[in-house]
């Protein structure tokens, strides 16, 4: 999904934090108490966890992207036509341009869409490896 759309990507990380919660949450009510740690404690810990920082990461790339760069004007005259310098200080505008912070959030987001990815698979070699020997 792209940067700007918030309302869809808010919707599916908030919904699958819920499921993996509701899951982890169903599966320990099955089994019983135990001093150590489970595998299965291991794997849901670690699913809610990537889908934790994915949601982080979409709210640090959305700041990111929707932070606008201050522009200082030349001098007032360019806001008000024919005032005076003295009368009307500088004054800083906000605008709306494709900047180095939209820029560098798209970087991190396209990123992220590969290491994610990547990092599971990892996980998931390291997981099964130690599991099923």
């Amino acid at each position: 999904m792209d940067v700007d759309s918030v309302p869809g990507r808010t919707t599916l990380g908030v919904t699958t934090l819920l499921a993996v919660s509701s899951q982890s949450s169903g599966i320990q009510s099955g089994l019983p108490q135990v001093s150590y740690v489970k595998a299965i404690d291991v794997w849901m810990g670690t699913c809610t966890a990537f889908v934790f920082c994915a949601l982080l990461e979409f709210t640090f790339v959305n700041y990111m992207w929707r932070k606008v760069v201050p522009i200082e004007t030349a001098s007032a005259r360019d806001i008000n036509g024919g005032v005076k310098q003295d009368q009307l200080p500088g004054r800083k505008i906000a605008i709306e341009i494709p900047n180095s912070n939209m820029r560098m959030a798209r970087r991190i987001d396209e990123y992220s869409r590969l290491c994610f990815p990547i990092a599971f698979a990892m996980f998931n070699l390291m997981y099964w490896s130690y599991y099923l020997r």
